[in-house]
């Protein structure tokens, strides 16, 4: 399940189902489920028999739906389409619909997956709609079962149009969304080699007739004519969807919205180890920005940087050491915790004081030579005869120089930070992280993790390869 924490956050899947508690409770269930040596209870997920009880159990357990999902008919996934219709509840609120919400499922399949967990779960009305005679007669009867006649309706699409259909009647319905889940393959040999030998096996086992998986021209090519249908029908359906299966077809989704200028979102739905791609676009003067994205929470853990020192025999303390160091660069540091010989710092730098350390060194000395070199070449022409009293007189003056040269130097090098004043308090750092020490085997050992900052992950290592330079 190594990407279920990318799920939408209102997932109830996010927690995997507890099969044992399914087990005893549901006899259907219990007659594919199987205990290992460790009394961990799961269930053959490459047989689709296993997985089509799943789906119906957990329907069932968590939804109340009681549905039929015949052998030759694509099992839904459940977590994934959960997924899907939550996705859809974060743009419905995006414009502030007021109910009731009416939806269109294009494709809807014999299961009626999403107008029923629609129905069930917002109480939305929706229309499906399906080509295949089979898959239609099973979704209606899927929805009687439930008793959802009310806010379900299925309709036959008996054209080659995806949506167009929907508007041919004067009289037809405004939709406040529509949502597809397209066939991926343009055929039978594509679908048997898309995937990669590199790869490896998947973990769930195939199911879903050849009337749901392929289509001619394939997942881009059916998205494409929903996006080319959708510009003769803009306010009849406010906001746009459809699931993407594969990454270069959202992208080109993508170029194709950008060229004509629509407005348009993108999401991720992650669930188990599979990601599929959700894409909706509107002319309706929406602002998605505000939409929730799992993988923006969650960003990736930045791996801190670690580097010893060697103890230095001559300094009592190397710790203090240290902090002299950062206290050097005016970068101020704040015990955290400390432990014996483990000690972790919050440490903040407002202004980078560390780059081009010897350039700043070369110009100090230059300022500090130049004015004696002078002076020594001015006493050398003057006459032997002149006094002690001009001499230091001209001493004076060249140390005068000198002193000026270097406070100028050094006030344009310099800006003093710490904790406690207040002003630097409400700067932007330039790099702000922690740092570990501990000492081992007669090393100071260091670890610093970036947290932010404007100069970024370079900059720490920039401080980093200070510390070592002045390490003596």
């Amino acid at each position: 399940m190594a990407l279920n924490k990318f799920m939408h956050p209102r997932n109830i899947y996010k927690t995997p189902p507890d099969f044992a508690k399914l087990a005893k409770t549901n006899e259907e269930f219990s007659g594919v489920a199987k205990v290992d040596i460790s009394g961990k209870v799961s269930i053959d997920f490459k047989n689709p028999h296993s997985l089509r009880v799943l789906t119906k159990c957990l329907l069932k357990t968590d939804f109340n739906l009681d549905v039929v999902i015949p052998e030759d008919r694509l099992v839904p996934t459940l977590p994934l389409r959960l997924n899907y219709i939550l996705w859809i509840e974060d743009l419905i609120s995006t414009i502030n619909k007021s109910e009731p919400i009416l939806g269109l499922d294009i494709g809807t399949g014999a299961c009626a997956i999403y107008p029923l967990l629609a129905a069930v779960k917002n109480k939305w009305h929706m229309v499906g709609t399906e080509t295949d005679a089979e898959s239609l007669k099973q979704a209606r009867d899927n929805i009687i079962r439930n008793n959802l006649q009310h806010l379900i309706e299925i309709r036959e699409n008996t054209t080659e149009l995806v949506i167009e259909n929907m508007f041919m009647d004067e009289n037809s319905q405004t939709f406040d969304f529509c949502m597809c889940n397209p066939p991926f393959y343009t055929n039978m040999q594509e679908l048997w080699e898309s995937r990669s030998p590199a790869r490896p096996e998947p973990k769930n086992g195939f199911t879903g007739s050849p009337h749901e998986l392929i289509t001619e021209g394939g997942e881009l090519q059916f998205c494409r004519k929903i996006l080319e249908e959708s510009k003769l029908h803009k306010d009849k359906i406010l906001i746009f969807t459809t699931m993407v299966g594969h990454k270069f077809n959202l992208k080109e989704l993508v170029i194709d919205l950008k060229a004509v200028g629509i407005t348009y979102t993108t999401t991720e739905f992650c669930q188990g180890r599979v990601t599929r791609w959700g894409l909706a676009w509107t002319y309706q003067n929406y602002d998605f920005s505000t939409i929730y994205s799992p993988k923006d929470k969650l960003p990736k853990k930045r791996a801190p940087i670690l580097f010893s020192l060697p103890e230095l025999k001559d300094c009592s303390d190397n710790i203090e050491k240290l902090k002299r160091i950062l206290e050097n660069l005016q970068i101020s540091h704040k015990v955290i915790t400390k432990r014996k010989t483990d000690l972790m710092l919050d440490v903040i730098a407002f202004s980078n004081t560390w780059s081009n350390q010897r350039r700043k060194r070369r110009i100090l000395k230059r300022l500090s030579e130049d004015p004696v070199k002078k002076a020594r070449l001015n006493l050398k022409n003057q006459s032997d005869e002149s006094s002690e009293k001009e001499k230091e007189e001209i001493s004076k003056s060249n140390e005068t120089i000198v002193t000026k040269s270097i406070e100028r130097a050094e006030e344009n090098t310099s800006n003093n930070v710490s904790y406690n004043n207040s002003i630097e308090k409400h700067k932007e750092a330039v790099v702000h992280a922690l740092m570990k020490i501990f000492k081992k085997d007669e090393l100071v050992n260091i670890e610093m993790e970036f947290i932010n900052g404007s100069a970024g992950k370079e900059g720490l290592h920039q401080i980093v390869q200070y510390i070592k330079n002045n390490w003596k």
